[in-house]
């Protein structure tokens, strides 16, 4: 499969390309069944998270550390 501008996705397994098409198909329907407002709310819900995901005080490895979480290379 190949993205806009010729640039290739890659996917670990045939089931992960497959969810991930199946999760663009789902919310691709939810969008034609909402009104307009509606996505508009969850686009600042979304962008929120993202905006506070940049304040996070812990990089990703560290919070995965602290989980335990974290596959040791």
């Amino acid at each position: 499969m190949t993205a806009r501008g010729g640039s290739a996705l890659k996917f670990r397994s045939r089931r992960d390309l497959e969810e991930r098409l199946a999760f663009i198909r789902l919310y691709v329907k939810r969008l034609k069944e909402n009104p307009d407002e509606v996505f508009k709310q969850q686009v600042r819900l979304v962008n929120s998270f993202l905006s506070s995901a940049k304040d996070f005080p812990l990089s990703r490895e560290e919070y995965l550390r602290m989980k335990g979480e974290l596959r040791e290379k």
